[in-house]
């Protein structure tokens, strides 16, 4: 649900600050953009003349076509339009802006080491929708992320990318995207109410699935003599272990009982699960300790491919 106004665009850009991202950390801390392509001159792009810009690029030794995308580019930059949006992808994520029209001139490399001109932004660079959420590269189409392929600086985004940058922005989903969420909301209630119809014993085996499809390796079996474990376990990668408590109905008073037995074990982690209880579970500030209640449990079913079992378990 969005909680600010979406944001309206005439269009958007990509752009690259700097060779190989060198200049991205000093835009995002100050706000601005930033431009090399130093042999343009400024007078020519504020009059927008891309003649004049292609030729200076021209007799600097550039073939005529790679000269005039230059100049392409050096009046992209130069576009005074505050509804443009600007993006540019870094640190695992999607960076965005607007800029203010004024375009301030630095001059040759000498002159100007970090770009030969730049832009401040109108409110900064942000790298979350308008809701606050984080827009990760890992999350986006490839629609999208496509255009941080661009071997050169500045390009346009239109079409089904575009709508795509501004909906992902504006916290928003095609129609059947929402309708696939409200499904996968509600086959996770669903779940969580077949979880607590389980027997014990199945229970306890659905839990020691969960584990397992996550890349658990049990070390000791289900019942064994020890009172306060339920399950022993170890990431065969990182040699991680953890030890798993597994209640069905549980409370405060049997969950201190297991936080006071735990340093015995020498767990790296520790797995509290239960699908029921009346009350909220403190764990005392144990940041080694996870509690997983049934909805956790539904989730993970859904996650591991379990809601199968599920419901021939139960059905």
């Amino acid at each position: 649900m969005n909680t600010k106004s979406p944001i309206t665009v005439s269009g958007a850009r990509y752009i690259k600050l700097g060779e190989k991202g060198k200049w991205e950390d000093l835009c995002f801390e100050e706000g601005t953009l930033r431009l090399g392509f130093d042999e343009a001159p400024h007078d020519a792009a504020l009059q927008g003349d891309k003649k004049s810009i292609a030729d200076v690029f021209y007799k600097a030794g550039y073939i005529q076509k790679t000269a005039s995308n230059f100049a392409r580019q050096v009046l992209d930059f130069y576009d005074p339009d505050p509804d443009l949006l600007w993006v540019t992808f870094s640190k695992g994520c999607l960076w965005w802006c607007k800029a203010k029209p004024e375009v301030e001139y630095f001059g040759s490399e000498e002159e100007g080491p970090l770009g030969s001109r730049l832009r401040k932004t109108q409110e900064g660079w942000r790298n979350t929708d308008i809701n606050g959420c984080a827009l990760r590269i890992s999350d986006l189409s490839g629609h999208l992320t496509r255009v941080a392929g661009y071997r050169s600086t500045i390009c346009d985004i239109g079409g089904k990318a575009l709508d795509y940058l501004v909906r992902k922005i504006n916290g928003q989903h095609l129609p059947e995207v929402h309708a696939a969420m409200e499904a996968h909301e509600h086959m996770q209630k669903s779940l969580a109410q077949l979880i607590k119809l389980l027997t014990w014993q199945d229970f306890e085996l659905f839990v020691e699935l969960v584990f397992s499809q996550s890349g658990w390796q049990r070390i000791s079996a289900i019942g064994d003599t020890q009172k306060t474990v339920d399950l022993e376990l170890v990431q065969p990668l990182t040699k991680e272990k953890a030890v798993v408590q597994i209640k069905a109905q549980t409370d405060q008073a049997q969950l201190d009982s297991y936080l006071d037995s735990l340093a015995a074990y020498g767990a790296h982690r520790c797995f509290y699960v239960f699908h029921s209880t009346d009350q909220a579970l403190n764990i005392r500030n144990r940041n080694n300790i996870m509690l997983m209640d049934v909805n956790a449990l539904a989730q993970s079913a859904l996650r591991s491919g379990l809601a199968e079992w599920l419901i021939k378990k139960v059905g």
